[in-house]
């Protein structure tokens, strides 16, 4: 799989479970500006708290074909592996999806992402190990200088300024 990082700015992104993997999904989700919507009949309580504290939209039922509909990128992330496949199955080609039981279903891995300032970095063992991708996630960040942070801002400011000259 190719690394991308994805602007999910304005773009609809669907949540189906509302366990502890599907918590983990949505609060990576819920900063990047995306339309999201949970659906599960029942939610763990960390879920809860996060629907609350971002305000996000929650129906509680079951999935059904019609919420698969104009959605940018989907995460089955339910505890039945069956309707997760149903999900990935039922999904249109150019939709983006994450399968959390079976990630060979999807056309999207999600990654333990690092972020710092200006750096972004994602982790993945390609399903391998989760624990292992959090551990080395851990080791990257633990890596992160605050002064190579600020570096990176003032240098970032300095090319949007040689960027206006140019024009």
């Amino acid at each position: 799989m190719l690394p991308v990082h994805l602007d999910l700015s304005n773009k609809r992104v669907l949540i189906v479970g509302g366990g502890p993997i599907a918590t983990r999904r949505a609060n990576a989700l819920s900063g990047e500006h995306c339309e999201l919507t949970i659906i599960s009949p029942d939610i763990c309580d960390d879920m809860a708290n996060l629907i609350d504290t971002h305000q996000l939209q929650w129906k509680q039922r079951k999935v059904v074909a019609e919420d698969l509909e104009d959605v940018f990128f989907i995460v089955a992330a339910t505890n039945d592996p069956s309707v997760n496949e149903w999900i990935a199955q039922t999904a249109l080609p150019h939709q983006l999806v994450n399968c959390v039981s079976q990630s060979e279903l999807g056309s999207v891995m999600m990654p333990k992402v690092v972020k710092a300032g200006r750096v972004t970095v994602s982790v993945s063992t390609s399903g391998a190990s989760p624990a292992r991708t959090k551990q080395l996630a851990d080791a990257i960040e633990s890596m992160l200088e605050h002064e190579d942070i600020e570096a990176l801002d003032a240098l970032y400011v300095e090319r949007k300024k040689r960027q206006r000259k140019s024009r």
